[in-house]
């Protein structure tokens, strides 16, 4: 293989000096004493005696000059001519307005160690701080090494053998492996976002915020709760500012057909759940009006009541608009990016709350741990259209606010949600 190596650079790359001056800035590039490897005509040209350029030790700027010959034979007409190019390029480089501190020459001529020495002392008599000469036998080295297994490979055609190939795998195995697995990760997040921007212009279905207990819980523990949200959009949307939603026990509370009278129903989620959804609606001409009102006024847009439940670990409240029929336009999932929410609950429920994750359309829009929130105790009125006992409300309503602001956000910049499946394929059974 040495041997071969030795072969091919003296004449694989003749009349190619494309190729050779790429070959030559890989092999510079894989010194680690070289940083920001660049060619200065990446497609060849007039380069002024400086091929490539780099930075050595972080701080010297140097030129690279590649000087090859045809059917390279080491005689000496050749070497005449290579010490001429030398001479050549060196003068050019250090004639540049931006004068190197370092210059390296690249050849395919073999040199003697004298030979070396007389040309490095003619850079240094012209203030190049640093020199270095790739002679033939220098960058084969190099290309027989598992660092430039690669290199010999591109450019002059030379496989590895199984041996080389164990110590190329061995050197290199792992950050391939790390470059494949993030280059496919990164297609599919790229995927993933497009297929969001593309669906969340579909009406929504469910906006759903599912409060995660400490723990599973018997429901005689649990006992009265009431837990809602208020949604207050980036801007009006088919007339509609804000949102309200939310349940609480006792599954007659809302429904107002029915008798009411609280202290007639069994209290605790054990025993019956209701929830109700509201909205804030506006025209165009008294939009002002409305944000100045200091009650904020809510039409209800429907109710609902559910049977008990005996355990409980997660309670959702959900704001809805599905429905057999779409008889009107609706809010769809983009009209949610940049809203603001905040929920509120009855304090001995917000004590029990360790994460809140947030659903819509078949996506996970968010999870918000409880290091990522704190319970807010300070007196106030949610001023909600529902109808508490005073004994309910010895229990105060707390608000759960994010740790570095006042109210939660829904932003669709900083993060794609989660598809939470994947669509099964149709198969074609007839054929």
């Amino acid at each position: 293989m040495p041997y071969q190596t030795d072969e091919r650079l003296k004449s694989y790359l003749d009349t190619n000096q494309l190729h050779r001056e790429q070959m030559c800035r890989a092999i510079l590039a894989i010194d680690k004493r070289f940083t920001d490897v660049q060619p200065r005509h990446p497609r060849g040209g007039p380069d002024g005696g400086r091929d490539i350029e780099a930075i050595y030790r972080e701080s010297q700027l140097t030129f690279g000059a590649v000087g090859f010959v045809n059917q390279a034979n080491d005689s000496e007409e050749q070497k005449k001519k290579i010490k001429e190019k030398f001479d050549s390029d060196l003068s050019s480089a250090v004639s540049s307005d931006n004068r190197p501190s370092g210059f390296v020459f690249f050849t395919n001529i073999n040199l003697t160690i004298g030979e070396k020495e007389l040309l490095i002392d003619k850079a240094k008599k012209k203030q190049i701080l640093f020199c270095e000469i790739l002679d033939r036998e220098r960058l084969r080295i190099t290309l027989d090494s598992p660092d430039g297994f690669a290199i010999r490979f591109q450019y002059l055609s030379i496989s590895l053998s199984e041996e080389e190939q164990a110590s190329f795998f061995a050197r290199w195995g792992d950050d391939i492996q790390s470059v494949i697995s993030t280059g496919f990760q990164r297609i599919e997040n790229t995927l993933n976002r497009v297929l969001f921007l593309q669906e969340y212009t579909n009406p929504i279905s469910h906006l759903t915020l599912s409060f995660e207990l400490d723990r599973r819980y018997p429901g005689e523990e649990i006992g009265h709760f009431r837990l809602f949200c208020s949604l207050y959009l980036k801007e009006s949307k088919h007339n509609i500012l804000s949102l309200l939603f939310g349940s609480s026990d006792k599954s007659n509370r809302i429904r107002k057909e029915i008798n009411r009278d609280l202290a007639q129903q069994k209290a605790g989620i054990k025993f019956g759940i209701c929830g109700g959804q509201w909205q804030q609606i506006t025209n165009i001409e008294d939009h002002e009006s409305i944000i100045d009102q200091e009650e904020e006024k809510y039409q209800c847009v429907g109710t609902f009541t559910s049977i008990g439940r005996g355990e409980v670990d997660f309670i959702a409240i959900s704001y809805s608009e599905d429905s057999l029929f779409r008889l009107m336009p609706g809010l769809i999932l983009r009209d949610f990016d940049e809203s603001m929410f905040l929920p509120f609950v009855n304090k001995s429920l917000a004590d029990k709350i360790t994460a809140i994750h947030i659903y819509s359309n078949g996506y996970k829009l968010q999870e918000i741990g409880n290091k990522e929130f704190y319970i807010d105790n300070s007196d106030f009125n949610p001023n909600i259209p529902v109808e508490f006992t005073t004994e309910e409300l010895i229990d105060p309503w707390v608000r759960i606010r994010p740790n570095k602001s006042s109210i939660f956000h829904i932003d669709f910049f900083e993060e794609t949600p989660k598809r939470l499946f994947v669509p099964t394929q149709l198969d074609n059974k007839q054929e």
